[in-house]
């Protein structure tokens, strides 16, 4: 029986189940060759590993993960506003976002977040300002008691003299 099986991989009959391992110099070109930017079928395609398919080629990197990174994008921060939007100011600057989605030809994955995200917030911008003009009309009322107890405890105090 092992004799017809060593027959059978002389004559390329029978594939093992994996290929030569990799070296520690592939790993580091492969790597290297990622980082460039380059994909598995460029990566073959030039030639750098004779003895590798494509496939070959894509098990390390969908084993180890390798991907290609983007520029980081730093976005300043936000100071609170002093005021509010309105309901009004909300539903115009959704308008025109809906406007510029609609006029664009073409559109890419972070272009179609940045509208997600504004939509979000403007379907939950509604309750929020409802809140918002609910407190803010408690701190008011506060602040009038406040202002009326300050007075009684003037007038008081000055009955008492």
């Amino acid at each position: 029986m092992t004799l017809v099986i060593e027959e059978a991989f002389k004559r390329g009959a029978v594939r093992t189940a994996r290929g030569k391992p990799w070296t520690d110099a592939e790993n580091r070109l492969l790597l290297e060759m990622v980082e460039g930017g380059l994909n598995p079928q460029q990566i073959y395609d030039s030639g750098r590993f004779p003895e590798r398919t494509v496939e070959a080629i894509n098990k390390p990197l969908e084993r180890c993960r390798f991907v290609s990174t983007r520029q980081k994008t730093f976005v300043e921060t936000i100071e609170p506003s002093e005021s509010a939007l309105s309901m009004e100011d909300v539903v115009k600057l959704f308008s025109r976002a809906f406007e510029q989605i609609c006029g664009l030809s073409v559109v890419d994955k972070l272009v179609l977040e940045r509208f997600r995200i504004l939509f979000q917030a403007a379907r939950d911008y509604g309750p929020l300002l409802a809140h918002y003009e609910k407190w803010e009309k408690i701190e008011g009322q506060i602040e009038e008691l406040a202002a009326a107890v300050a007075e009684l405890q003037t007038a008081k105090g000055a009955k008492k003299v």
